[in-house]
């Protein structure tokens, strides 16, 4: 094998062309002779895998054992890790390994050679060995539905240029690892699986995070109230865990956020107020909020249903009280809006019949009364939208007596 630096020597750059003279002196077309010569030669080849993450990579694969033969490590042979190695991408100009990439479920050639998606079986844990691929930039083990243990520990310390880390969909226990080195981590996706403890503070320093999902596990404690810091985030998943306390007054002035799912927790306290209305400039980014099934108490903010972005709004199953805001406007435009499973007072709003779109309402199961008014989006509802409240009465629920 060629040494690294004659390996992967980078291409001369291009020569600029000069026509100041008609003819060349024979020391000027000598050179000129040899940049043409440089230029006609084969590109460099691009570099072998180095041997350190070849070994790497087989101790990866040691900890791993498929369930279902997919032939998901039959690629791995040979020396050159860079070269058909399934999941795995090199940096051409250093021959590192960075990206590995390995779904449970994929419909590529070696996971689906039958042309049907397949949904593959991986036992074992993740090794430690990961954190010797120091220049990896993305590690994903998605999906493989028994791959248990921790996260290893040094991934949060030894993979300094990590931008994607995703390890959803799995049985993998323990805490999260502080993060706070990984300070390029743009994705971080842990969902499905079983880890325990709080969020560490540290994701907060997390600059450059855009997706976060945590989703779907056993976390416990409250959300840092820093939260907010998190700037560049779009979408924020923690839903189906076991936080509590309340959302963080700072969610409300993140300028990116469009997605935030905190449901199915044991979230307590009021929504912050101005939550929805966007920062900077008035700009309006949340498209989807999901509370629902939390312990959540106080109004309903005038800002959710004034948001002309916001089409899914779920606020159901929490302890939500006093009158639901006059506030939709022509712009208003919910393919779901549920504040079913409260104790929301008064009546229905009269300004919900301005609202340019509403396809699924669900008011059940609150304290509200009076008429239900005329015309859309009421007159697509069916009395389940309304049912299991003190008085209301018109629309799909029959004349007011």
């Amino acid at each position: 094998m060629l040494a690294t630096d004659e390996h992967c020597r980078p291409l001369p750059p291009k020569p600029q062309s000069k026509a100041k003279h008609a003819m060349a002196s024979p020391g000027t077309a000598a050179a000129l002779l040899v940049v043409l010569a440089a230029l006609l030669a084969p590109p460099p080849a691009a570099c072998a895998c180095s041997a350190a993450d070849r070994d790497a990579l087989l101790s990866i694969r040691a900890a791993l054992s498929e369930e279902r033969r997919l032939g998901v490590f039959s690629t791995w042979t040979g020396t050159d890790c860079c070269a058909g190695w399934y999941g795995v991408a090199c940096d051409p100009t250093t021959g590192r390994v960075a990206d590995l990439s390995l779904r449970g479920e994929a419909d590529d050639a070696v996971m689906a050679p039958a042309g049907r998606p397949a949904s593959g079986v991986m036992s074992g844990y993740v090794s430690d060995a990961v954190c010797r691929l120091d220049r990896l930039s993305s590690l994903v083990l998605a999906d493989w539905k028994q791959i248990s243990g921790p996260v290893p520990a040094c991934v949060a310390t030894s993979l300094p240029y990590l931008r994607i880390l995703e390890l959803p969909g799995n049985r993998l226990t323990g805490a999260i690892p502080p993060l706070a080195a990984l300070s390029r981590l743009a994705v971080l996706n842990l969902a499905d699986n079983q880890l325990t403890g709080g969020i560490p503070g540290s994701v907060t320093s997390l600059a450059e995070l855009k997706h976060l999902d945590l989703a779907n596990n056993r976390l416990t404690g409250r959300l840092p109230s820093d939260f907010g810091k998190l700037r560049m985030l779009s979408r924020a998943l923690l839903g189906r865990n076991r936080l509590s306390g309340p959302i963080p007054a700072s969610v409300a002035s993140m300028p990116r956020l469009a997605d935030l799912d905190l449901s199915e927790n044991q979230l307590t306290g009021a929504i912050p107020e101005g939550l929805g209305r966007g920062s900077g400039n008035g700009g309006n980014v949340l498209t989807s909020l999901y509370l629902g099934g939390n312990r959540l108490s106080g109004g309903v903010p005038a800002s959710l249903l004034a948001n002309s972005g916001l089409g899914m709004l779920n606020l159901s199953r929490n302890a939500l009280g006093g009158g639901i805001p006059d506030a939709f406007t022509p712009r208003s435009y919910f393919m779901l809006l549920d504040l079913s499973r409260n104790r929301l007072t008064g009546g229905v709003p009269r300004s919900l019949s301005l609202a340019a779109y509403v396809g699924h309402l669900d008011l059940s199961h609150n304290r509200l009364c009076g008429s239900i008014p005329a015309g859309p989006p009421f007159d697509h509802l069916d009395a389940q939208s309304f049912a299991s409240n003190s008085c209301l009465c018109g629309g799909p629920l029959g004349k007011c007596t």
